[in-house]
């Protein structure tokens, strides 16, 4: 993460290439009906939709027969947990101020700054501490496997759709990711610890 960050901030090189390479390429393939999609994929990192579907991940995600206090202590912070994660976030994103490709260029909304993605953010944080939740639940390996790999599917299409849309610079999106992916660790850790 942090090495992303200083490429962001150096503002040019091979990242700043690369990115307007992405950017080039989603240009020339992109349409009317992805665009759609994308839009209908991107409101998935929206923290009006990840933080309280967390929580009720994390009420849900109890073993056993807990208590609606257990629940609702175990969803509050799952919730936090993840909402922390994104307010961290937008506090990097501040830092950093980098800007947003063209506007003209957009196919979706968008505001702020730029790095790191904060719907890549969101989404992340939000499928991974839901698969940390779940697999806890789940006893065979081929059901944890199967939540690990739909979090990763929906913090990656999530991520693609800001890039798809013209929003987020490709590094922004990876930066979003590996964010929210180190935010969870430590939390994850701490959690152990305790």
């Amino acid at each position: 993460m942090g090495i992303v960050t200083i490429a962001v901030q150096a503002r040019g090189g091979t990242l700043a290439t690369f990115d307007e390479a992405v950017k080039d390429w989603v240009l020339a393939h992109r349409g009317a009906r992805d665009i759609a999609v994308a839009n209908v994929i991107t409101a998935g990192g929206a923290t009006a939709l990840t933080i309280p579907a967390a929580a009720m991940v994390g009420a849900l995600a109890l073993r056993g027969r807990p208590s609606w206090r257990s629940r609702l202590t175990a969803g509050a912070l799952l919730a936090a947990v993840s909402g922390a994660g994104v307010y961290a976030g937008l506090l990097l994103n501040g830092a950093t101020g980098r800007e947003r490709p063209d506007a003209a260029d957009w196919a979706g909304a968008a505001g702020g700054w730029s790095f790191p993605s904060g719907h890549t953010t969101a989404a992340t944080a939000f499928a991974l501490c839901s698969a940390w939740a779940l697999s806890a639940r789940v006893t065979s390996r081929r059901a944890r496997v199967l939540v690990w790999t739909a979090a990763a599917v929906w913090a990656a299409a999530v991520g693609w759709t800001r890039v798809w849309l013209g929003v987020h610079w490709a590094s922004d999106v990876v930066g979003g990711w590996l964010f929210a992916t180190a935010w969870c660790a430590v939390a994850a850790a701490a959690h152990h610890r305790m």
